[in-house]
């Protein structure tokens, strides 16, 4: 809403907004309830983690699980997996409101001073099963929690008698209940500027701004590290009472030994709530001089903009005592990292018509841009630039070309962001048989401590996720990105109301900021069948730590880091065409039915996750895994049918993935081929009034299921940021304008 002032001169506008969403669950979806893995006979089973809610112990190079009266039994992963699906969010809840105001005051020809101002609160709750807690922990042999067979199978491995054994636990500890993560997301920015007239057709356009986004997010259903191995330790007072060892901070003995056993004196004892406080501030300066009609070469104004800008960003990560000490299991612990760079950039544009209305020369036309950055952090000096051509030999065709150099440099979130837990579609090859045929893998698994007699088992526990670390990397360096473009607008004049535009890109970065992904770590320690298991770099065997009793891969390093690049080539597209009708509803006496017929075909995507490797490219066009991650069809599509008459716009859109296929040679997945996936959208818009309308629709019309694999899946057994997981929905909204 808003209004004119100072008889006309001045206009103020305020626009709200509010969105209130419900969360989903994967439970709510049958296709999501189970975690799904490969069966090894090309269909799907259920699967889940090692992590189980009645402990799974790794001892002596054996797997065990522990039943509710503590006795014991042979781990299967095959059977005793826990399906971690049913907790976790497909569709997490979301309260957001945003207001803006905007508003500009012609003082003369010579000043208009104009202000802008906005503020965001997003509130979002991300839920996780409840948390997995693995280590190697110290187990009192003749806990009372234990039955005799227990204890008998713990004392035969304390080999130094003192009554304790050294094991690793996989635990879910459910009786404290899910991960929840409640995150508040406050922004706000103001803007301040003025605009005139110098003189001539010269112009100025100056600004400031202030931007500040406060991230304050709250978990629970973390437990304590320290206070789970002091709750583990176990004796007995003098009346044959189960105490713990230690008996600071009210210490309450846990049973970790079958699902259910835990307390509730023993879950409050190590459930952990922690805090963590994200901060990023960004301060702009602008000044830009313009000058519209700067001279003319017989084909219309040239145009020249130049100016002058500084940007100062700053961000922060402050976790609480608990997170900063890295004795928080569940989500995720780190230390608190601050830092922040500016630049200073001087910046010119030009455009130049150089012929027109010529034979052959419809339009010619030149375009350039030059800007120079400095900055405080490595990048130091960089230059960018671009250059283009628009040639249209006549008024229906016309032709367009375009180079461009761009650096990016690494954002405050990219260089300081915290650490956070991941746990990506990933796999260990020391699990494989070949572990124990191939003598280069089993030499690189003996090397990083995968004792003979664990060689070729499931040390994973059947997990088909590897628990991994990400976040921010301070030593980041610029992104430099070169990209050509050429293409050609139709609007053919024997053809009215009919436009097509075909553009092809050729796009390389260098130094392209991104994870390497923990799948491409380990084939970079341990090599992949396809070079024999030959270790391209040992050296990032160190970013794979293992648990020391289980083996397993624990805390892979994922960070953000410099890769060697990438390269994507291919083709957009769009056709528009619309028919006018003779008739019309609502007292509209026509109509108009429009066609739009958008898409890119993608010819190349290939990326080097690991700079120093190149052998570890991947070509992604038309792929999807462990290595590519979504699925990058080749040809995508976006078609839309519009009917148009009055205050009445009714909508049929068509969306279109074309196959792809599993990335990974070596491994024969149960899923090796994603059919071509297709989605219909239905909407009908009323505009009774220029104030007032409304609409209503149906996504994925025919309710669409999405792909569901096993072990190459991203999560909830599909692509869920690629293909819909939500089936058939509704939605109904309006809009008021004062």
């Amino acid at each position: 809403m808003g209004g004119n002032f100072a008889d006309g001169r001045g206009n103020a506008t305020f626009y709200i907004d509010y969105t209130k969403r419900d969360g989903v669950l994967q439970n709510s979806r049958s296709y999501t309830r189970q975690a799904y893995t490969d069966d090894g006979e090309g269909g799907l089973a259920a699967g889940g983690s090692g992590s189980i809610p009645g402990t799974r112990l790794a001892l002596a190079g054996s797997q065990y699980k522990f039943n509710q009266d503590g006795s014991y039994s042979a781990y299967s992963a095959a059977s005793d997996a826990y399906n971690y699906a049913p907790d976790n969010y497909l569709q997490v809840p979301q309260k957001r409101i945003l207001l803006s105001a905007q508003t500009h005051y012609e003082v003369d020809d010579h000043l208009t001073v104009y202000a802008e101002g906005q503020f965001i609160n997003n509130r979002v709750q991300n839920r996780l099963a409840p948390t997995p807690y693995t280590g190697s922990v110290s187990l009192d042999v003749d806990s009372s929690f234990l039955s005799a067979g227990s204890q008998a199978l713990l004392a035969a491995a304390d080999t130094d008698g003192d009554g304790y054994t050294t094991a690793a636990i996989y635990r879910r500890m459910s009786e404290v209940g899910p991960r929840i993560s409640s995150v508040d997301n406050t922004a706000y920015r103001a803007l301040i500027g003025a605009k005139g007239l110098i003189g001539g057709d010269w112009n100025y356009d100056g600004y400031y701004s202030y931007a500040r986004t406060k991230q304050v997010e709250k978990q629970t259903g973390n437990v304590s590290d320290s206070r789970v191995r002091q709750a583990l330790m176990t004796t007995y007072d003098a009346d044959g009472n189960l105490v713990c060892t230690d008996t600071s901070n009210g210490c309450v003995p846990l049973n970790i030994f079958g699902a259910g056993n835990i307390s509730d004196e023993a879950a409050a004892f190590i459930s952990i709530p922690v805090q963590n406080v994200s901060t990023i501030t960004e301060q702009v300066a602008s000044l830009a001089i313009t000058n519209g009609n700067l001279f003319d070469l017989g084909a219309g104004p040239a145009g020249i903009a130049f100016g002058a800008e500084y940007r100062s960003e700053h961000g922060s990560y402050d976790p609480d005592y608990a997170l900063s000490s890295g004795d928080v299991v569940g989500f995720n612990a780190g230390e608190g990292l601050s830092g922040g760079y500016n630049v200073k950039e001087l910046f010119a544009e030009i455009d130049v018509p150089l012929l027109a209305d010529l034979p052959f020369v419809h339009k010619l036309e030149a375009n350039g841009a030059y800007r120079y950055s400095h900055y405080s952090t490595a990048a130091k000096n960089v230059s960018t630039y671009s250059a283009g051509l628009i040639y249209a030999p006549v008024k229906d065709v016309t032709f367009r070309g375009q180079y461009s150099r761009a650096v990016r440099a690494p954002t405050v979130y990219d260089l300081y962001s915290g650490q956070a837990q991941d746990f990506p579609t990933a796999s260990d090859p020391c699990e494989l048989a070949a572990a124990v045929t191939n003598a280069n893998l089993n030499a690189s698994c003996l090397a990083t401590g995968v004792p003979t007699s664990a060689l070729g088992t499931a040390i994973n526990g059947g997990s088909s996720q590897i628990e991994s670390i990400t976040g921010g990397n301070p030593n980041l360096r610029e992104e430099t990105s070169d990209t050509w473009t050429a293409g050609v607008v139709l609007q053919p004049s024997f053809l009215p109301r009919f436009t097509a535009t075909i553009d092809y890109y050729n796009i390389k970065i260098d130094n392209y900021i991104s994870t390497p992904g923990t799948a491409n770590i380990i084939a970079a320690c341990y090599g992949t069948a396809a070079n024999g298991w030959t270790p391209y770099d040992s050296s990032y065997c160190s970013a794979l730590p293992r648990n020391a009793n289980s083996y397993a891969i624990e805390g892979a390093e994922n960070l953000l880091s410099n890769t060697g690049g990438l390269k994507t080539r291919g083709v957009d597209f769009e056709m528009n065409y619309s028919v006018p009708l003779n008739f019309g509803v609502f007292g509209a006496k026509t109509g108009k039915l429009s066609f739009r017929v958008a898409g890119t075909r993608l010819i190349r995507y290939d990326l080097n996750p690991v700079a120093a490797i190149p052998d570890l490219n991947q070509s992604c066009a038309g792929k999807f895994g462990v290595y590519c991650g979504n699925p990058y069809s080749k040809l995508r599509l976006n078609n839309r049918i519009t009917w148009n008459s009055g205050p009445i716009t009714l909508g049929l859109t068509h969306r279109y993935l074309s196959s792809v296929r599993d990335d990974d040679d070596t491994t024969t997945y149960s899923v090796e081929k994603i059919k071509a996936y297709n989605l219909f959208d239905l909407a009908l818009q009323v505009q009774p009034t220029e104030h007032f309308g409304w609409s209503i629709g149906m996504n994925n019309v025919f309710n669409k299921k999405p792909p569901i694999m096993g072990d190459n899946q991203e999560q909830s057994n599909t692509y869920p940021s690629t293909y819909d997981v939500y089936g058939r929905a509704f939605f109904v909204n309006a809009s008021v304008k004062f």
